[in-house]
């Protein structure tokens, strides 16, 4: 038997176009049909006994399954397992709640059985040991995974190497974001924020405690102090506390009562602290429930309420007077002055002194002794901030919001695009862009596959949700051009050798190995220059011509085109997409500007270094003095931010280090927290063009420092002032007195020159789409 090999050959490339036409029908069948479904998500956790984390997933599975969604829980069971089910939740039992390494593998097994077979949307994992297990198991099975964050565990080498946080990750406090960003390197803008949402039906003033005062023989006429709480060595601190003070609180109030609700593995401690205060006093006092599902009715039968976190929060909802008070510090008494401290840590008290005797005693009298409407006030300014901030809706929204994010219409290894770029090199201005492209591809088309080329491929493909691949992978880099339909080159002046001719030999190289591969080739929101080689030169006007589209940021760029001779038919005008990047919420820029001690009652200007080429020692004590100068005329203090880490740290750090007046440094930041930081910024200076185009952004007017073409090019179209990068003192304090001066009549230009540039780079990405037929025309 024979074959014609030369044939097969021949016939090759029409065989792959056959296949890949017949995968694509297949894919769009795939995605329609997925469109039609609603959402199924998994939510997993250890247990579902009682405690915050427990009670938060109980609301949230209840509401996201009231709004539609297909929710299954996997847990090791409790308490709520009845409440879930009988709420249409489904429940799988799965041994989550042990490191036993067999349970731990008959945990594994029962989860991949239900993800293979159910086809979840998302897997969302509340606990570290189902995280570790699940981001196994979505790996092998192409399911998105996200996870929630309730606490700040103590951290080691081991949990560190093993934890897992999946695309997205939600917070239930700022602090604990901040946590995930210090101790586990979470990309900040993959953490959104949530509330404890409370059920305020469940946890209202007219819930009846009758069946609870008969069940614990609770007369009427007592001053009940209730305390709700997992009776956990790591949670129960104050209700010991309070056991021992009991006897004080007798002495003073003869009809006081204690109620203890909740279990644990300390809870024989807290039975014998109790015991301990009612032989004290020679009667019952205190009294221990253990674990209960029963809350609301519990809380109702107190007249005050002591805890933390969603315990607390209940017992506002329910319009009791609370004490905050537990391990992690004490609050006291909640009052409306209170809330923006409480909210930071979600009611945790984190960052407060630490709960004692004496204070919780003091506090506790007091409250037993105001008057009965005093006591309601409080009461009503407790349920009036859970009615504003902590719904049980916006909690579900928030996950929503997050799994829509995440939520794949269909799995991918290679991608329709394929991203070329200085990426993955902690450049903040290169990254900001990446992430810039992404969103606005993801707006018109939330499906679209992305392959990005990156010097780090696991944390790239990790931050964006996209797949990833190392730049210098030359068969990684063929698989990828072999699979995708179009090269994104871009953005930033990638064609240059200013820095390095290497750059722009790779460079030229991707573009022209791009089209070899029948790929189509869009130079995206591209600067040109400087090209300072003949050679250069003409490397980049053969591969310029072999693009099928060219967008380019500044004027000077299309006439550099026009000079090199670029055959390309469609060259066009554009805008960064950095201008399309959204900024950080407000609430999560305060928290960053307590961080770096920025006061909201000071003023500030913004400088962006980077190493000068020659005369760096004369030009950093050049910059310090006008920071002085600027500090004693005006009364603002200079902003340091380094924006390309570890390359600019030392020259900004070291400018600092020679200002007389006050600085503040910056560090760590993501292009969307810079954003929300310069709008406490009267004016910005900088060596970096996307600090420029942030500052921008924004409308805060700015003073580019040339060290580079592309520096005056943005500053000329934008009609800002520019000086030169070797710093001349009178001609910078002059251009900053104009900036000062002209600052509103600058931010209203400004303003109306963003809204062009957020549609020419929302453009760009509409363009690239429809180069492949993922966007129609219309």
């Amino acid at each position: 038997m024979c074959c014609d090999v030369s044939g097969c050959v021949l016939h090759f490339p029409r065989m792959c176009g056959i296949i890949k036409k017949t995968f694509d029908a297949v894919r769009k069948q795939w995605i329609d049909e997925r469109q039609g479904d609603g959402m199924k998500v998994l939510m997993t956790t250890m247990k579902m006994d009682i405690g915050g984390a427990e009670t938060h997933i109980l609301e949230a599975a209840k509401e996201l399954a009231m709004r539609g969604i297909t929710v299954y829980v996997a847990s090791a069971g409790g308490v709520y397992e009845k409440e879930l089910t009988q709420a249409g939740v489904h429940h799988v039992y799965a041994p989550l709640d042990t490191r036993n390494p067999i349970k731990v593998i008959r945990a594994f097994r029962i989860l991949c059985k239900l993800i293979r077979e159910e086809h979840f949307d998302v897997v969302h994992a509340h606990a570290r040991i189902p995280a570790v297990l699940c981001h196994l198991i979505c790996k092998k099975y192409r399911v998105h995974f996200v996870t929630t964050a309730h606490l700040n565990f103590s951290v080691n080498g081991l949990w560190r190497l093993l934890s897992r946080w999946g695309e997205r990750t939600v917070a239930v406090s700022d602090d604990i974001k901040q946590y995930l960003i210090d101790d586990y390197g979470v990309c900040t803008d993959n953490i959104s924020v949530t509330i404890n949402g409370i059920n305020t039906e469940t946890f209202s003033p007219d819930i009846d405690p009758s069946s609870v005062m008969k069940e614990f023989d609770l007369a009427k006429d007592k001053r009940r102090i209730v305390l709700v709480s997992r009776m956990d060595t790591d949670r129960s601190e104050a209700a010991i506390q309070l056991a021992d003070i009991a006897p004080r609180l007798y002495e003073a109030y003869p009809d006081v009562e204690i109620l203890l609700v909740g279990d644990g593995n300390d809870f024989g401690r807290l039975r014998e602290s109790a015991e301990r205060a009612n032989r004290t006093v020679g009667k019952e006092i205190v009294k221990t429930t253990g674990a209960r599902t029963d809350i609301n009715r519990l809380i109702a039968a107190g007249e005050i309420f002591i805890g933390v976190s969603r315990a607390a929060l209940e017992a506002m909802a329910m319009e009791k007077p609370v004490i905050v008070a537990g391990n992690q510090g004490y609050l006291g008494i909640f009052t409306e002055d209170k809330l923006a401290l409480a909210y930071d840590s979600n009611f945790c008290c984190r960052g407060c002194p630490m709960t004692d005797r004496d204070t919780l005693c003091a506090d506790v009298l007091r409250l037993l002794s105001m008057s009965d409407s005093d006591r309601a006030l409080l009461g009503k300014t407790g349920r009036d901030t859970i009615m504003k901030y902590y719904s049980v809706s916006r909690m579900a929204q928030d996950y929503i919001d997050m799994y829509e994010a995440v939520r794949p219409f269909a799995p991918y290894k290679y991608g329709d695009v394929l991203f070329c770029g200085y990426y993955g090199f902690g450049n903040t201005g290169d990254d900001s862009l990446l992430r810039a492209i992404i969103e606005n591809l993801r707006k018109h088309q939330p499906d679209i596959r992305i392959t990005v080329m990156s010097k780090t491929p696991r944390r790239t493909a990790a931050i964006y949700g996209t797949h990833a691949i190392h730049r210098f992978s030359p068969f990684a880099v063929l698989r990828a051009m072999k699979h995708g339909r179009l090269l994104i080159f871009g953005g930033g002046n990638l064609l240059q050798d200013g820095s390095s001719r290497r750059s722009l030999w790779y460079y030229t190289l991707m573009i022209r190995l791009a089209k070899r591969m029948k790929m189509k080739v869009m130079v995206y929101a591209n600067g040109i220059g400087p090209l300072n080689a003949e050679k250069s030169r003409r490397a980049t006007a053969a591969a310029l011509s072999e693009a099928d589209c060219i967008t380019l940021r500044e004027r000077a760029s299309v006439e550099m085109c026009k000079k090199l001779g670029v055959c390309c038919p469609d060259i066009r005008l554009t805008a960064d997409p950095a201008f399309t990047l959204r900024e950080a919420n407000a609430t999560w820029t305060a928290v960053k500007c307590r961080a770096f001690g920025i006061d909201a009652q000071k003023r500030y200007f913004m400088l962006a270094l980077r190493d000068w080429k020659t005369d760096a020692e004369s030009n950093m004590k050049k910059i310090a003095a006008i920071c002085d100068r600027i500090a004693d005329t005006y009364g603002m203090i200079p902003v340091f931010l380094p924006m390309h880490d570890p390359l600019d740290v030392e020259v900004n750090r070291k400018t600092a280090s020679l200002c007389r007046c006050e600085t503040v440094f910056l560090s760590g930041l993501t292009g969307s927290e810079i954003l929300g930081i310069m709008h406490h910024m009267e004016f910005v200076a900088a060596m970096r063009l996307h600090t420029l185009i942030y500052s921008t952004t924004v409308g805060v007017s700015s003073l580019g420092m040339a060290y580079d073409e592309k520096i005056t090019a943005f500053m000329d179209s934008m009609q800002l002032p520019c000086v030169s990068a070797d710093i001349e003192e009178a001609l910078f304090m002059e251009r900053i007195a104009d900036l000062i001066v002209r600052k509103e009549e600058l931010h209203e230009m400004l303003t109306k020159k963003i809204k062009e540039s957020k549609l020419l780079a929302d453009g760009d990405a509409q363009c690239a789409l429809r180069m492949i037929g993922l966007l129609s025309d219309s």
